[in-house]
């Protein structure tokens, strides 16, 4: 199975030590196995001035 994740930096490898505890669902590394969706995560990054990496 192929995941994917959209952010503004590459993440070679997952560090839950520095995820947010406060988000929807609450602390951890979301993933989608949907590439479009990620890439649209990475669009409310792009308008604020970051480049969007899908990792």
């Amino acid at each position: 199975m192929i995941l994917y994740h959209g952010s503004y930096l590459a993440i070679p490898s997952p560090d839950l030590e520095r995820s947010r505890k406060h988000v929807d669902f609450g602390s951890g590394f979301y993933l989608t196995p949907i590439y479009e969706q990620a890439v649209r995560w990475c669009e409310k990054f792009k308008r604020r001035g970051k480049k969007g990496i899908v990792s």
